[in-house]
């Protein structure tokens, strides 16, 4: 045990940033309702104290994952060696004598005492560039960033800066690649670090294509997030099981966080860090729609679609993992377009690729059903390569989810690559549906006037066949007139010159 680690937790004397500390994550232990509104004010990097500190982070994820903050769960949740650290289970009950019922005031102090010791460090620094190696730019860089501090900010804001050219004007850039999630031919879906989406009528399967690269990437040694608007876990774990995902993998890297309230930007924060300290590859937003009524924003008004992606999904994307939401859409599949349910914003918001799901056969116990993955935007244009061009429908043609069910509690899913097909009426042009349509419309007229000659009794005239075969008449002409041509129908004349139709003898039974 080093000396750092057997020192007392919270020091040698309770100075004011110990009572500040202990009183705001205090005030949290006992009252967690509370704290949304001071992870509002409070980052952790505020908390100097291990106590403190390993609480509050604590506290982050189990309040984001929905799960119990007692003193005893929050014992058996903590690591050994960081209980060890903080002083044993006593430290729980007696940090929360700390509260002070409503710790918001003390949660500002804190802020501003963290804000005057970054400043006063600052300051020390810049003296000690001038006193020490005579630095005085260097000195004046420091003072000219210290207006970073006075909002809470430890770093200076960089998005503001020249962006370095170098690596595209010399070739060494490297265009992004989706790899999160993968078809069965090893072609990724997502793109990391950028939000990405499935849109899609209910029952089409967006949550399959969730949780297909959620297993995929669970079995790659990742970690993966999925925030759950619409289900259960006991739903989304039992399809993951259903399609293979092993229990102890499941138990080891799938996040689950089931949210019934609505999200400040501290929890938000919080997330975000629980996803970049495990270094997971994706988060999957389940329920855009039920996800932004829960915040109170209007689906329809741009400007608060545009603030629920800068808010909750780019913080999430952020941190380098693939952002995945997924959306529905309005039923009318001629007015929906590549849009999904609200207003245009939705798609706007995505900077990586974006999905539309369209089914194909429904999926039940037993069955075999399929949906089509199709690409509404590819913003790095780096998947569409992979698609084939959608026919008649503008959206490139990527994979098709196909979930074959073969019991209760196992089936097969898979996401194919896609393969052209002649007769397949989804990727057809308009004129090549017309023309096949008209073929397969011939095809039965021409077996329905076999069918009547057949049944009946003398020869019919072309009247008489219009007359039992229904249909338009036009189409039932080109039918007797293709099988007068190849002898299969055999013509004779009747009276007063009447043609008359009948089958070959040959031909009867």
């Amino acid at each position: 045990m080093t000396e750092h680690d057997s020192a007392p937790p919270w020091g040698a004397r309770d100075d004011e940033r110990t009572s500040l500390e202990r009183a705001v994550v205090g005030t949290a232990l006992l009252n967690p309702q509370q704290f949304t509104d001071l992870a509002e004010i409070i980052d952790p990097g505020m908390l100097r104290h291990a106590p403190a500190r390993l609480i509050w982070d604590l506290l982050s994820q189990r309040i984001a994952a929905g799960e119990p903050t007692d003193y005893v769960a929050l014992q058996l949740a903590m690591p050994e060696e960081d209980l060890k650290r903080i002083g044993g289970p006593p430290v729980f009950s007696t940090l929360g004598q700390h509260s002070v019922g409503d710790a918001r005031w003390h949660a500002e102090q804190l802020q501003q005492l963290h804000v005057r010791e970054q400043l006063a460090a600052q300051l020390r620094g810049a003296l000690a560039r001038v006193e020490r190696d005579k630095d005085i730019d260097g000195a004046l860089s420091v003072v000219s960033d210290l207006d970073s501090y006075v909002t809470g900010s430890s770093t200076a804001p960089t998005d503001w800066e020249d962006v370095d050219l170098g690596p595209v004007l010399d070739g060494s850039h490297k265009p992004l690649n989706a790899t999160v999630g993968a078809r069965d031919d090893g072609i990724g879906l997502f793109y990391p670090g950028r939000v990405n989406g499935i849109q899609g009528e209910s029952e089409a399967g967006k949550s399959w294509v969730a949780l297909i690269c959620c297993l995929i990437e669970t079995n790659r040694g990742n970690h993966v997030f999925y925030l759950d608007f619409e289900d259960s876990e006991d739903g989304v774990v039992d399809r993951l099981r259903l399609i293979g995902a092993a229990p102890e993998t499941i138990r080891a890297r799938f996040h689950y966080i089931r949210p019934g309230s609505a999200p400040t930007p501290g929890v938000v924060g919080a997330v975000a860090r629980r996803v970049e300290q495990y270094r997971a590859t994706l988060v999957v937003v389940d329920g855009v729609t039920e996800a932004m009524t829960l915040l109170g924003l209007e689906l329809k008004e741009n400007s608060e679609i545009a603030a629920f992606g800068r808010k909750f999904l780019r913080p999430l994307a952020d941190t380098g993992a693939a952002v995945v939401s997924l959306d529905h859409v309005v039923k009318s599949s001629e007015s929906r377009g590549r849009y999904a349910l609200g207003g245009v914003h939705k798609l706007n918001a995505v900077n990586g690729v974006q999905y539309m799901l369209e089914a194909v056969r429904p999926f039940g116990v037993g069955t075999e059903g399929r949906s089509r993955l199709r690409i509404a935007k590819d913003r790095p244009a780096q998947v569409r390569k992979n698609a084939l061009p959608g026919g008649r429908n503008p959206m490139h043609w990527f994979a098709d989810l196909v979930l074959r069910s073969e019991s209760d509690d196992f089936a097969e899913a898979h996401l194919y690559p896609p393969i052209q097909r002649p007769d397949d009426p989804a990727e057809m042009t308009a004129e090549e549906e017309k023309n096949a349509k008209e073929e397969a419309e011939l095809r039965d007229r021409r077996e329905a006037v076999l069918g009547a000659l057949a049944a009946a009794t003398e020869p019919l005239s072309k009247t008489a066949i219009e007359a039992l075969v229904s249909g338009r008449t036009s189409v039932t002409r080109r039918a007797l007139t293709q099988l007068v041509h190849e002898g299969r129908v055999e013509v004779t004349t009747g009276p007063r010159n009447a043609t008359l139709h009948s089958l070959p003898p040959k031909s009867k039974p």
